[in-house]
């Protein structure tokens, strides 16, 4: 999965990304004592929605296994960090965090790798912490459908870039890791996306 060719240009298209970050991070309800986990934080599109709320947390920290990415985000608050790392083996221990988000992340990998990370996030969070996930959705207009077709029939790659517009709905796979589904909320403006919240 090579991101490092699309990373100069990723940002480009985080304006259709915008509602659905902001919605994911309205689903997570931050406070300001959470300690917070990124998985996938590319360059950094969630977390600089995150940065902006009034009660942003103290702790935060954004993950990502390409290096030309996190070189392209942003400065964060005080306190945030960024690591390079693969979500499916973090470094981090056990209920280390109150937290996790993975947005736009777990469509662009295989199935195996997607119970990988959603182990890994799972096992990272403390009990009763949340995890919100955001992945494309299939518009609900029949217009719309139509529209989002052909870009959904450009993802035949199991993983990586090519598969950025696959739809795909994880709560089922989420339910089989032991979380439960909290809320889920779909938003068409942008990129049509699902944003599922879930608790340990």
């Amino acid at each position: 999965m090579d991101w490092s060719r699309v990373a100069p240009a990723y940002d480009w298209q985080l304006p259709l990304e915008r509602a659905a970050l902001a919605a994911a991070v309205a689903l997570a309800g931050p406070r300001r004592d959470d300690v917070w986990l990124d998985a996938g934080t590319g360059t950094g599109g969630l977390l600089r929605v995150l940065a902006g709320c009034r009660d942003r947390p103290r702790s935060a920290i954004g993950v990502d296994a390409c290096a030309a990415m996190l070189e392209r985000v942003r400065a964060l608050p005080r306190g945030w960090a960024l690591e390079q790392a693969d979500a499916r083996r973090l470094s981090f221990a056990d209920s280390a965090f109150s937290v996790v988000t993975a947005a736009y992340l777990l469509h662009v990998v295989d199935p195996p790798a997607r119970k990988q990370i959603i182990g890994e996030c799972r096992r990272v969070l403390r009990a009763g912490g949340r995890l919100v996930v955001v992945t494309p959705a299939w518009p609900r207009t029949r217009v719309g459908r139509m529209l989002y077709g052909p870009l959904a029939a450009t993802a035949r790659s199991p993983a990586g870039p090519p598969a950025a517009f696959r739809p795909l709905d994880p709560r089922a796979e989420l339910e089989q890791a032991a979380f439960t589904i909290a809320a889920t909320r779909y938003t068409g403006c942008g990129y049509p996306s699902l944003c599922v919240s879930a608790t340990r």
